[in-house]
This record gives structure tokens, C-alpha cells and sequence, in this order.
């Protein structure tokens, strides 16, 4: 039991030292071991640890007034790499992400709404020739996230409520990662893509665990991704976020034929159909779209006392600017506190949030080694 113990905190305080290093850009041993309560020698046991990983480098020493001159120590964020996915039934993005965050590399492609082509076939021919063609040794890419528009249950290896990729009954995903992990020769994270967003949005936001933040991507489906001080909200069904099932009007007959009775009553098919033969959704329908989402939102941000709102760049050079103008104004009308709302700061943070999820995995093993 002891032995055990050891090894956990070892796998733990490594992991306290590769975030706040991660976080900082540049920190010097001591101020690792004041921030963190550490011993001096411990912290140095770990630095060199992820030194001779080549993750982490001596940057040479920091100015000082007085006293030695400390040396300063800083992420190899080129290090590493993932692979991050984000997938909504009509579109297929891929990324090469470093430990930083930052997306070396891009692909986008059309995807058709086939979650068994996706992971079958597609997103393999996709990542393959993303990694090839960034010339990166393949063994600097530790893994692949994926995100996909419905309820992800991880541990049983199993998506539900995604009809966006084709997804209407409960279906298993286990055996097509493993087959898509057996091409690849890399694990295989899946995902729902707002959850995942979230998190890459965190991360660029540089929130950390005290972060607070409802992240919503408006597509031809509505989702959100929560997060409440720093951890992801995700409900022992899996199901947190899920906002497009919220309902407002028991009333209405719309509960029984259709489950998701907010985005039914937002009318995203409609909505969409005008952007695409527009270019633009009218006033009616930004006002109708923005103030039913605005509902949702206001309640989950009274209920949780959650003061940002970000909204997904997805379809912002179509409606962004007003729909974002709808939102803070109705959220700023119905809330008691005061909200921010705001475009997300990441470029492209569904495709950054799960190349994360697969290096967390990744370093989780490297901390425990």
C-alpha cells in the first residue's frame, strides 16, 4: 500500500509541475516549489525528469536586482503533439496540436452525417495526411481526440442523441476505435465536440481551475459545454449541456413528438435554410433564435451563478454579430448579475479542446512513469 501511495504522489506533484511550468511560459525552480509547496529538491528531481523527456529546457538565468540570478525553466511545447477532431455531420476538421495549445496545422473536409464512415474510413485518410504532410516525425503525435455533436458515454463505449451524424438509436463505438487505433497506432479519445470546446476554450482563456465558463456552438443543432471552477460538467449520464432538450413551455405538444424541444421551438432547420440560400438568416429569425437560446442560457447561468458566456465562432461570418447582440441584450435583460458574453477567443477550440483531451491522456502515463 505505501508503495502505491508513493507512486501516486509522484504521478500527482509531476502533474502539479507540468501545469503551472505549462501556465507560466517561464518560472524558475523556486517559485515552482513556493507556488506549489514543494521541497526544492523534489521539484528539482522533477524538472529533470521532464528534461531528459525533452518536454521542458533551461531558458538561462532572469534578471535580478539583488542575489543570485535564478535560472528560468520553460515548456518544450514542440515536444509533443496531438491530433484534435471536431465533427458535425457536415464538416470534418482535423489539427496538429502542441503541448501549448497551439495548432501547427489545419484540414478541413465535408463529412456526411455517417458516424460508422467517419470512424471507419475518413478521419483516418484525414489524420494520416495531416501528419504526413506537417513533416513531422509520426512519433512526436501521442494520440487523437475526437468530438462528435451527441451524448458520449466513455466508459461504456457508446454515443446516443446524436441524429446530426445519423446517430438516432444507442450505438456502440468501441470495436470501430479500436480498428481506428490499430491504422493509426494511436490512442483514440472520443468526445462530445461542445464539452470538448469548452475546455479549448478554457485553455486559451488561460482560466485555469478557477474558471467558470458555458461554451455554445450554434449548428444545425445547439449544444453547450460546461465548466464550473476549472472541471468539466459532464453528469453521471453523460448528458450535461445538452441544452437543445430544455423545455420552457409545457404546453406545448412539441415535448411528446419531439425531445428536443428547444431546438424544435428555435427552428434551426429554417434558420439554416436561409443562411444557405441568403447568406444571412433574417431579423425575425436571429430574434427568434436569440432570445430562445438567451432563455436557456440566463437560466443555467442564474442557476449555477456562472458570469461568462462564450459563443462558438461557427457560422459568425453569417450571423455572429447579430446573434451575439440578441444574446447580451436578452441575457443582460433576464439575469440578476452581470454576464459577459463574448465570441470565443480560441481559433478553432473543438479541434485545440480534443487534441487536449488526448494529451492529458498521454500525460497522465508519461507523470506515472
Amino acid at each position: 500500500m505505501k508503495a502505491r501511495v508513493a507512486a501516486d504522489l509522484k504521478e500527482f506533484n509531476r502533474m502539479l509541475v507540468y501545469k503551472l511550468v505549462r501556465a507560466e511560459g517561464s518560472i524558475s525552480k523556486t517559485e515552482i516549489a513556493n507556488r506549489l509547496g514543494l521541497s526544492v529538491p523534489t521539484v528539482i528531481t522533477i524538472i529533470e525528469y521532464f528534461i531528459g523527456l525533452g518536454m521542458m529546457g533551461n531558458d538561462g538565468e532572469a534578471k535580478a536586482a539583488l542575489g543570485r540570478r535564478p535560472m528560468m525553466l520553460s515548456l518544450r511545447a514542440g515536444s509533443a503533439y496531438a491530433v484534435g477532431a471536431e465533427y458535425d455531420g457536415v464538416h470534418l476538421s482535423v489539427g496538429l496540436v502542441d503541448l501549448a495549445g497551439n495548432i501547427h496545422s489545419l484540414r478541413r473536409s465535408p463529412a456526411p452525417p455517417d458516424l460508422g464512415l467517419l470512424l471507419g474510413r475518413l478521419l483516418a485518410d484525414e489524420v494520416q495526411a495531416l501528419v504526413l504532410d506537417s513533416g513531422l516525425p509520426a512519433t512526436y503525435v501521442k494520440g487523437l481526440g475526437v468530438g462528435v455533436p451527441g451524448v458520449v458515454h466513455s466508459a461504456e463505449r457508446y454515443i446516443s442523441q446524436a441524429p446530426l451524424v445519423g446517430v438516432k438509436e444507442k450505438v456502440e463505438f468501441g470495436s470501430l476505435v479500436a480498428r481506428l487505433e490499430e491504422r493509426l497506432g494511436l490512442p483514440v479519445i472520443v468526445a462530445n465536440d461542445a464539452n470538448a470546446a469548452a475546455l479549448g476554450e478554457l485553455a486559451a482563456r488561460g482560466a485555469g481551475r478557477r474558471g467558470d465558463l458555458i461554451f455554445v456552438e450554434l449548428g444545425r443543432g445547439v449544444g453547450a459545454g460546461l465548466v464550473l471552477d476549472g472541471r468539466l460538467r459532464e453528469g453521471p449520464g453523460c448528458s450535461a449541456g445538452e441544452i437543445g432538450y430544455m423545455i420552457y413551455d409545457r404546453g406545448t405538444n412539441r415535448v411528446a413528438d419531439n425531445p428536443g424541444w428547444l431546438e424544435s421551438a428555435m427552428d434551426l432547420e429554417s434558420f439554416w435554410a436561409e443562411i444557405d440560400r441568403d447568406g444571412r438568416p433574417s431579423g425575425t429569425s436571429v430574434e427568434r433564435v436569440g432570445k430562445l437560446l438567451a432563455l436557456g442560457l440566463a437560466n443555467l447561468c442564474i442557476a449555477l451563478d456562472i458570469r461568462s458566456v462564450v459563443l462558438g465562432r461557427a457560422g459568425s461570418a453569417s450571423f455572429g454579430p447579430a446573434l451575439l447582440a440578441c444574446l447580451r441584450g436578452e441575457i443582460s435583460r433576464l439575469c440578476l448579475m452581470d454576464v459577459a458574453c463574448d465570441f470565443s477567443v480560441a481559433a478553432e477550440p473543438g479541434v485545440s479542446g480534443a487534441a487536449g483531451l488526448a494529451l492529458d491522456s498521454w500525460l497522465q502515463g508519461i507523470c506515472a512513469g
